[in-house]
């Protein structure tokens, strides 16, 4: 039986060439990982309630940490040069 799991390569630098290309390549490496629409966005999840379940706890600091996630992404395909 195949495996239906999916693992992108890891996003191309960008040293400050070609930017429209990068860019592309970034957004469809963030969908890839469902975080595209962290970047897009600035709604955050309501605040969790007092007596919360462990699932709503664990969905609320997935919604949370998805920003953190596509902005380290980011900082990770941009050359250290461009990124200072």
């Amino acid at each position: 039986m195949a495996s239906s799991s999916f693992s992108a390569p890891s996003p191309s630098i960008f040293n400050g060439e070609n930017y429209s290309i990068w860019s592309i390549k970034m957004q469809t490496y963030l969908k890839a990982y469902g975080l595209w629409d962290a970047t897009t966005t600035t709604h955050e999840p309501a605040p969790l309630r007092e007596n919360a379940t462990l699932n709503q706890i664990r969905l609320f600091e997935k919604q949370m940490s998805k920003g953190f996630k596509a902005l380290t992404a980011i900082h990770s395909s941009v050359s250290d040069t461009i990124f200072t």
